[in-house]
């Protein structure tokens, strides 16, 4: 199968699209070229009168991989994150067309995942509205082990899926959790057999939504959707993300997990404390041009954590 086929399109059933990542030797790793070309087909789906439901899965062109890493939704790409700084990451709003993407699609949309889904892409089956597993899976947001935070959404979605505390283990100590765990949170719907989740997604649950009434389903998936009410909230986190990139602790993470080393973590922001405050000045001023809540919420954040509060 060719791998610079990055995104495999295929339509197993009447009114059902899959939208197969495939980059098997990244382990599905989502680069900004990958990310792009799903986008396209995302859309294509989004605007064909005859797709009323779209799966999202991974390629299953991994027979010769490690055990657990088939259809694996792994995280973004660590090779080109290690080339990008604050103002690459934000210039090329890295991660941010993804959730726009997605956020734009009215259909229902259905994560099938097999093996890993860390990273960039649990964020991505978070996107989702429902999320269908085996039960070997694990699902994590192991960011802050290369000096990073999640960007696409993944501090919010998850909080509000389960709960601040189940949250903050994940994310503090970037720990995973297994597709059983997941599934008990309400994370996932229900686990099937390895080999077996874009199956029985197909058969078992697009097909039964592709026969419903598509504004019915487009109506009840926004009235659900507005009860988050995270907008905000995600263009914080992102901005937070964004500055993220420029810190010390994100080159020396992402350097020692190339290396296969134990990164050497500064004091607290290390020596970027120093580019805080023009990068929130640089906010500040956003904020009085476009008056931007959310570069007004960053400014805050700054001066309660720089000037109220030192330690």
């Amino acid at each position: 199968m060719d791998e610079q086929q990055l995104v495999l399109a295929s339509t197993p059933a009447d009114g059902v699209r899959v939208l197969a990542l495939n980059r098997p030797s990244k382990r599905n790793a989502l680069s900004q070229e990958l990310i792009t070309v799903f986008l396209e087909q995302l859309n294509t789906a989004s605007r064909d009168d005859g797709v009323r439901v779209i799966v999202i899965t991974g390629s299953s062109s991994f027979f010769c991989a490690p055990p657990g890493t088939c259809c694996a939704l792994t995280g973004a790409d660590i090779g080109e994150i290690s080339r990008l700084d604050a103002e690459d990451a934000r210039g090329c709003r890295y991660l941010a067309d993804l959730c726009s993407g997605m956020q734009a699609v009215r259909k229902p949309l259905i994560a099938a995942v097999e093996g890993m889904a860390l990273g960039g892409g649990f964020e991505l089956a978070l996107m989702c509205d429902l999320i269908f597993s085996a039960d070997g899976s694990r699902f994590g947001l192991p960011e802050v082990k290369i000096g990073l935070i999640p960007g696409a959404g993944g501090t919010q979605r998850l909080t509000n899926a389960v709960g601040k505390y189940k949250a903050m283990q994940m994310i503090l100590l970037g720990q995973p959790i297994s597709a059983e765990e997941a599934r008990s949170v309400g994370l996932v719907a229900q686990l099937y057999e390895s080999g077996k989740v874009l199956e029985h997604v197909v058969k078992d649950h697009a097909s039964t939504l592709a026969a419903l009434s598509p504004t019915a389903l487009g109506l009840a998936k926004e009235a659900i959707c507005r009860s988050d009410s995270l907008g905000a909230d995600h263009e914080f986190e992102r901005s937070l993300y964004y500055f993220a990139f420029g810190t010390g602790d994100k080159r020396e993470g992402v350097k020692a997990f190339l290396e296969k080393r134990k990164p050497e973590w500064g004091p607290r922001l290390g020596t970027d404390v120093v580019n805080l405050p023009t990068y929130v000045y640089t906010a500040s001023v956003l904020a009085l041009v476009t008056h931007s809540s959310l570069d007004v919420e960053l400014w805050h954040w700054y001066i309660h954590s720089y000037f109220l509060n030192p330690s």
